[in-house]
C-alpha cells in the first residue's frame, strides 16, 4: 500500500525549532546546577510547544497521508463513467489526407 504523505513547510520549522530548543534544555539541564523547580519549569515549558505544535497541526491539517493518484493513462475498474468519458481515436485517424503512412514523406 503506496501512501503520500504532504508535510507544510511550517511544521518543518516547528519540528527543528522543538529540537533544536530542546537540545539546548537537556544541556542547561545536564550542565547547569538547576533546582528540581527549575528543570520541570523548562520540562513543562517543553511539553507545552510540543502539544501546541500538534493541536495546530492537527487543527491546519498540516500533515496529510493520501493515496497516490491514479495517471491518466490508467482507469481503475471501479470507475466506469470515466472510462466512458474518455476520448479514443486509432493512429489511422491521424493520418495526412492523401497518405498512407502516420508521417509525411521524406
Amino acid at each position: 500500500m503506496h501512501l503520500h504523505v504532504r508535510i507544510h513547510h511550517w511544521v518543518l520549522w516547528w519540528f527543528y525549532t522543538g529540537v533544536i530548543i530542546g537540545v539546548i534544555a537537556v544541556v542547561n539541564i545536564l550542565t547547569r546546577d538547576l533546582t528540581r523547580a527549575q528543570e520541570r519549569v523548562i520540562l513543562i515549558i517543553g511539553l507545552l510547544f510540543w502539544t501546541l505544535g500538534g493541536i495546530v497541526c492537527h487543527a491546519y491539517e498540516g500533515i496529510k497521508f493520501e493515496r497516490p493518484r491514479e495517471s491518466p493513462g490508467r482507469s481503475s475498474p471501479k470507475e466506469p463513467e470515466a472510462r466512458k468519458r474518455e476520448e479514443w481515436h486509432p493512429a489511422s485517424d491521424f493520418v495526412f489526407p492523401g497518405h498512407k503512412r502516420l508521417l509525411p514523406p521524406k
